[in-house]
């Protein structure tokens, strides 16, 4: 058994360890492609240590940090984060602290937490989130030159936040088991205490509905423009690891334009700059970066009327999630399941503002100083989705509505089966007339004619002698 001071002293070593690799796996991230494009560039005056500074620069961006420029070009602070950068950095938290996760042996052989379980994975999530963002900081400070100044505080809280929530999920994915037949198995979102796990598995549900409504509006429109970012592409002339570093920045980038797209079919406004604006109303263009993946947006114009019939395309994954938590909680207590009914809308709204938060930056204190969501366009249309959907939801399912309707429509089905069926008695009775027949027609409930006698057949003649029919006359 391990004593007070081992106890201790694992957890906080394994968490320093781990944030140590984490910020190398960060570093090479960023800073190889940077080498890679200044080896490649042979146009470009700028050294290694230039194109280290500027690696170090995007992992800061990466984080969601903020850099000052001034370089003539583009004077200002630059505060528009990558999301697709900042997912990996995610992960690569999320990997290693699960990684400790399975070192400390948090879950024992009968699925449940051992001793001193949460205070160990506390100790260690808090080692790294501590270390990891004074290492982000750090590389910020490191990172700056007469063109660029990572600003410092902002690095080190953007660097906690993706610390704790990745370092957060790698956690609980290290508490898992699958179940074998020594031991029963263990699910992340079953350690929540009820109603909250139905709440999470519901806003899981339809978040990744919304993230794949985002992500196929977001291809389908590359799909169309691929001509324009192909030309714009051979315009810009990048060779090939010139090409590959672009590549691999636009695919940071496309995330934050999920976002956008799914902004824009919840109804919100989402700019690019001065005079720039994409909403189910209308496109507005103006000065936008020089990217060829902002070349396959649409054409300006107004959109057409049938245009706002799109938001039903992110409702449909809401009130999927609704009708999952409805069956979820249907066996818990009203209390319980009017929490449940109440926490999932509010949920979903807060992490879909937090997403639309994060894709909105700027670069610069010119005419790119504002892009992503206007969130005050998009708080209505979100509040009338979310609220409306799991209403609509609850009203057919989690009320008396459903039942009442069969019933109605069950016992309106009865008296009609009943009138019919006393007509057809009436109809039927024994002393009532027959109904009038017409000419040439038959009808079934008629009493059979009266047969008729045919009359008799004509008989043979008899033959008579002729003597008989003519008699002698008289003598």
């Amino acid at each position: 058994m391990r004593s007070s001071g081992e106890s201790i002293a694992s957890p906080l070593v394994r968490g320093v360890l781990a944030a140590v690799v984490s910020l190398g796996t960060a570093i090479a991230v960023t800073v190889i492609p940077a080498l890679a494009a200044q080896v490649a560039g042979t146009r470009s005056a700028a050294t290694a240590l230039d194109a280290i500074i500027i690696g170090l620069n995007v992992l800061v961006l990466g984080h969601g940090g903020g850099i000052t420029l001034s370089t003539g070009v583009i004077d200002g602070t630059v505060t528009l984060t990558p999301l697709g950068l900042m997912a990996l950095f995610v992960l690569v938290s999320a990997l290693g602290m699960r990684r400790v996760g399975y070192v400390l042996g948090l879950v024992e052989h009968d699925a449940g937490l051992r001793p001193r379980a949460l205070g160990d994975a506390g100790a260690a999530l808090g080692a790294y989130t501590v270390v990891y963002a004074i290492g982000v900081a750090a590389l910020a400070a490191l990172g700056r030159s007469v063109d660029a100044a990572p600003m410092i505080v902002p690095a080190f809280l953007s660097g906690a936040l993706v610390a704790v929530v990745g370092g957060l999920l790698g956690v609980l994915r290290s508490l898992s088991r699958r179940p074998t037949d020594s031991s029963p198995g263990v699910r992340v979102l079953g350690l929540l205490p009820a109603p909250f796990d139905a709440v999470a598995r519901a806003v899981l549900l339809a978040l990744a509905g919304l993230v794949a409504v985002g992500a196929l509006a977001v291809t389908g429109q590359l799909l169309w423009g691929i001509k324009g970012a192909a030309a714009l592409f051979e315009q810009l002339g990048p060779g090939i690891v010139g090409g590959i570093v672009l590549t691999l920045l636009q695919l940071a980038l496309l995330p934050l334009l999920m976002v956008w797209a799914l902004v824009i079919l919840l109804g919100g406004t989402v700019t690019m700059g001065t005079g720039t604006a994409f909403s189910l109303q209308g496109v507005e263009t103006g000065l936008m970066p020089a990217l060829p993946i902002l070349a396959a947006l649409p054409e300006p114009g107004p959109a057409p009327e049938w245009a706002i019939a799109l938001m039903l395309v992110p409702l449909a994954p809401v009130v999927l999630g609704a009708v999952r938590l409805v069956r979820d909680v249907e066996h818990l207590d009203l209390r319980d399941r009017v929490t449940a009914w109440v926490a999932y809308p509010l949920v979903l709204m807060v992490v879909i503002l937090l997403l639309a938060g994060l894709s909105t930056g700027g670069i610069g204190d010119g005419r790119l100083a504002h892009l992503g969501p206007q969130m005050g366009t998009l708080l209505m249309p979100l509040l009338l989705l979310t609220v409306g959907g799991t209403g609509a939801v609850l009203a057919f399912m989690a009320t008396a509505l459903i039942p009442w309707t069969q019933k109605a429509v069950t016992s309106l089905r009865s008296r009609v089966e009943s009138a019919e069926e006393k007509e057809r008695a009436e109809r039927t009775g024994a002393g009532d007339p027959a109904p009038a027949q017409e000419d040439g027609e038959v009808h079934e409930d008629a009493p059979d004619p009266v047969e008729r006698e045919e009359p008799a057949q004509a008989q043979d003649p008899v033959e008579v002698p002729a003597e008989e029919l003519n008699p002698p006359a008289d003598r």
